[in-house]
């Protein structure tokens, strides 16, 4: 009866400390998925001064969403790979043999009450091959979460250019209604004074109601673009976000040294590589499994309510006999064609990157040369043109027609050039996302 007390206690001692670590861990899941930082105020009241690239950046990398999700999981495979190379749990067991059908519960009429440890130890050489898969596995998450967060800063970059680009196409349209008012007042001076027609202020009213409808689309643009922008920083989306900086044409990068270097700086290609040595690992551990077999100790105590002396103890030694099933062999085979596969793999997401880079490269040299050409030799044709329209026009010469060519021509170049700079901005994030250099710790520019 000494014998059942003490197993009763060993048994409910287990029971309620399980019990215990499970609502610890459950209040300390529910702490965590229900606190979420608070926007500091000096960067709120940053962003709705000015929208600074730098602090868009910082915020998004710290407080985006899709970031602390990849950084959660990478810290749980990691967590994960520490368990897979430990042994298998120490096994308490409890039996008793010969207590009479007639007495069920008089344990002191039993020929024996036993309680003893199982411990099994794996094949040899297992465990560290699962350890070593599950280090790779979790430097893969580490590497795709790197990954993400190069993405996230990739896509605040682009859709700071949108933002950009609205806003300096809303400036530019707002200048350009405040200009084409002036000329339609001179058009109405001039049909006063008989130097006009009707027709021509017609043509300018005209012109006056197509802005004011490009307006409106344009804000709704810099609108979407200014939700996007909060909620890649966590915020609500109708945070008030303040104008965005100039952007700045910045210096070509050397093709052949990212090229170099893009091995190393992919995070894609480096869990690429990682899922090929998981791959080998498990393949170790399939051939350990097949040539060397698990083996299970275990000790008991005994006790004999109805012998003399009462207690005694046993010993038992157990190993399977992999060497007379086919499934090891399979799993051999399997564990050795996930290693072509991952191989395989690997070349692709080389190849693929290689072509990310070439590609991004030459869509930013295209995007460089539109915006030198609309800078540099567009722009100053058609403001000389209009200038020299206007005055005709103001002298009394010339017609509406050709004053709106004018006007029209020189807003759809200052819109171009506008469009050239953010989409050089937006190619120039995609060849630093595709070469890994892009800066994903905050903002340089």
């Amino acid at each position: 009866m000494r014998f059942a007390g003490l197993t009763s206690i060993v048994l409910l001692t287990s029971l309620f400390g399980a019990r215990a670590r499970a609502q610890l861990e459950r209040e300390d899941g529910a702490t965590t998925s229900s606190s979420r930082r608070s926007m500091p105020a000096a960067d709120d009241a940053e962003l709705e001064r000015t929208a600074r690239l730098q602090t868009i950046l910082r915020i998004a990398l710290d407080r985006n969403r899709d970031v602390a999700e990849n950084q959660a999981r990478a810290s749980a495979a990691e967590a994960r790979g520490q368990a897979a190379s430990r042994p298998p749990d120490l096994q308490l067991k409890y039996e008793q043999w010969g207590v009479p059908l007639s007495r069920p519960y008089d344990l002191g009429s039993a020929q024996t009450l036993m309680i003893g440890v199982r411990q099994t130890f794996p094949a040899w050489g297992t465990l560290d091959a699962r350890g070593r898969a599950a280090a790779e596995e979790a430097g893969s998450a580490r590497d795709m979460s790197r990954a993400r967060r190069q993405e996230v800063a990739a896509q605040v970059r682009r859709t700071y250019a949108t933002y950009y680009k609205a806003d300096q196409e809303l400036r530019l349209h707002l200048e350009h209604v405040g200009l084409t008012s002036r000329v339609l007042e001179l058009a109405r001076l001039n049909q006063q004074t008989g130097h006009g027609s009707l027709q021509d202020v017609l043509r300018l009213e005209l012109e006056m109601t197509r802005l004011h409808t490009d307006v409106a689309r344009i804000e709704r643009e810099e609108r979407s673009s200014q939700a996007l922008l909060n909620a890649l920083m966590d915020r609500p989306p109708e945070a008030p976000l303040g104008p965005p900086e100039d952007l700045a044409v910045v210096p070509a990068l050397e093709l052949a040294a990212l090229e170099k270097g893009i091995d190393a700086n992919r995070p894609e290609i480096g869990s690429a590589a990682r899922a090929v040595r998981r791959s080998e690992a498990l393949l170790d551990g399939a051939r350990n499994a097949a040539r060397f077999p698990e083996i299970m100790v275990g000790l008991d105590y005994w006790y004999l309510p109805t012998v003399p002396d009462h207690q005694a103890y046993g010993a038992m030694v157990g190993i399977n006999l992999p060497w007379l099933s086919g499934r090891h062999g399979d799993e051999e085979r399997e564990a050795e064609q996930t290693v072509h596969a991952e191989q395989a793999a690997l070349e692709s997401v080389q190849n693929a990157v290689r072509y990310e880079l070439h590609d991004a490269a030459a869509r930013l040299e295209s995007a460089r040369q539109s915006f030198t050409i609309i800078d540099q030799g567009l722009l100053a044709q058609a403001r000389r043109s209009l200038e020299a329209t206007q005055a005709e026009y103001a002298a009394g010469h010339g017609d509406a027609v050709g004053l709106l060519d004018a006007l029209r021509s020189y807003l759809q170049v200052r819109i171009e050039r506008v469009r050239a700079l953010a989409e050089l901005a937006s190619s120039q994030a995609d060849l630093e996302r595709a070469a890994g250099t892009l800066a994903v710790e905050g903002a340089t520019r």
